[in-house]
């Protein structure tokens, strides 16, 4: 039985990554389901992709502000770097960056009540030649660092002779200039990540993530997140800074985490169905460094759940689909490695909670950047049945945002802003990023398009396609309107109403 959530009574003030709908908007929709509301900058506020926020303006917003709010929930990469992107390449200097950090001690100290907690993202390593969210040289130099990165750290845990000359190899193939460089940004932020463990270390910060952002099983960052590991179980913070691999979902985690916290609520419980028990434990998705499995773990830990083996002590059910081993990747083009056969036992089980009006949330990982259209068409899926999907970005983009759905629309599934939710999430990433993205990209190069060419061709090919999937599937939700926050087609921005009889 679905009861009403109360009227919008409590606050938190937060800071995202940046300002895509996503991670901003779309979160706020959430935190209203549980009653919550989460004030956030205007997204104009928050800079855009490689331009950084103006972090005085920020600081000054969260000191007016914060007399309202129950508690804060901050992107220490927007806070101090002007946003996630930013914080990989903004030349400022190590002082300036700790005066930035140093707010959340004047927030601390003027309302000691109110709980702060925060996100601070290990910086990743891209594996490819593309500089758009990088340092100008990676446009030239990408692989070769990520390369290095990856075999000096695997030569260092493995001995493999292999691996040593890889790493020399890639090296020798980036000027001594540039590695410089590189390495010293690197350090630069790890002395601003070291200041914020402190800060939990001394009580000012009630929580602090460290989300792992695109990442491999060695390299770079994989050795900080060793040596991260390593300083919270000496300092016996273990409890307070979890590790994981995720990044863009950890507003939304971390405010179900704090909802939660605030109204004293129990964990949440969950039951796992997973579509291809037999290559879960092999499988460790894309840009991430550890098995999935882990990631269920990490995930629900992050909202505030705990995994249960019967359902009857379950409270949501999690359909997790995976296609064997591996992933494919619509975004990088890279097809499912592996096609195996989904039983109808996992749809009846499916069926059998939706029919007693229990919720089901369904985790679409069989692919990276997208659902799986093989899924969605199954006659046997209803997907305006469902209470959450998430198919979006990296695996634990999905799961956490998912879970955090989970945990914040945990009385108000039937609510209009969990309605919209569902909606949203199958249109953008079950047919836009797995289907229309390409068809898009196919039908001009967006490297040679005029940005406003771009949106046009997307906003005449891709809302109609799936305005008449919705129509077709029930949703009751229709898009009105179609933008591209960053002016390229990874990201999109669809708004959604809903159908009136």
């Amino acid at each position: 039985m679905t009861l009403p959530r109360p009227t919008l009574h409590r606050i938190l003030l937060g800071l995202p990554v940046d300002g895509r709908p996503v991670v901003h908007r779309q979160v706020q929709a959430l935190a209203r389901c549980a009653g919550w509301d989460l004030r956030l900058p205007e997204p104009a506020a928050l800079g855009h992709f490689r331009t950084p926020a103006d972090t005085e303006a920020l600081a000054a917003w969260l000191l007016a502000e914060g007399e309202a709010a129950d508690g804060f929930v901050l992107s220490l990469d927007m806070l101090i770097y002007g946003g996630l992107v930013p914080s990989r390449f903004v030349p400022d200097a190590l002082p300036t960056l700790l005066a930035r950090l140093a707010l959340v001690d004047r927030l601390k100290a003027r309302w000691p009540g109110k709980p702060i907690w925060a996100f601070a993202s290990t910086m990743r390593i891209s594996n490819n030649d593309v500089a758009d969210e990088e340092k100008p040289y990676w446009a030239q130099h990408g692989r070769a660092l990520w390369s290095w990165s990856f075999h000096h750290d695997r030569a260092g845990q493995t001995g493999d002779a292999a691996s040593h000359a890889a790493a020399a190899a890639a090296e020798q193939r980036v000027p001594a200039s540039i590695r410089d460089d590189y390495r010293a940004t690197r350090a630069r932020n790890l002395a601003v990540t070291r200041a914020a463990l402190e800060r939990v270390r001394d009580g000012t910060l009630e929580r602090l993530v460290l989300p792992q952002d695109d990442t491999a099983e060695y390299g770079f960052n994989i050795a900080e997140r060793r040596a991260w590991q390593d300083l919270v179980a000496a300092w016996g913070l273990a409890r307070k800074v979890p590790i994981y691999a995720g990044a863009d979902e950890v507003l939304h985690t971390l405010v179900a985490r704090a909802v939660q916290t605030l109204e004293q609520r129990g964990p949440l419980k969950l039951a796992l169905a997973p579509s291809d028990p037999d290559h879960l434990d092999d499988l460790t998705a894309l840009y991430e460094d550890r098995p999935l499995r882990q990631a269920l773990a990490a995930q629900a830990e992050a909202v505030g759940a705990e995994w249960v083996d019967d359902d009857d002590q379950a409270e949501v059910l999690v359909a997790l689909h995976t296609q064997g081993s591996a992933q494919g990747d619509w975004a990088m083009g890279r097809p499912l490695p592996q096609r195996v056969p989904v039983p109808d036992a996992w749809f009846d089980r499916m069926r059998r909670w939706q029919d007693a009006r229990r919720p089901v949330v369904l985790v679409d990982a069989a692919y990276a950047n997208g659902g799986d259209p093989w899924l969605l068409a199954h006659p046997a899926l209803m997907p305006k049945r469902l209470a959450a999907y998430a198919g979006w970005n990296t695996a634990s983009n999905r799961l956490g945002s998912a879970l955090a759905t989970a945990q914040l629309a945990r009385d108000a599934w039937d609510s209009e802003a969990a309605r919209e939710a569902l909606a949203l999430r199958l249109l953008e990433d079950g047919l836009y990023q797995a289907q229309w993205r390409g068809v898009l990209r196919g039908a001009l190069d967006e490297s040679r398009a005029d940005k406003t060419e771009l949106l046009a061709m997307a906003r005449h090919v891709v809302l109609p396609a799936l305005n008449a999937w919705a129509r077709a599937r029930g949703l009751g939700h229709q898009v009105t309107g179609l933008d591209l926050p960053w002016q390229r087609s990874f990201e999109i921005d669809l708004h959604l109403a809903p159908l009136r009889p």
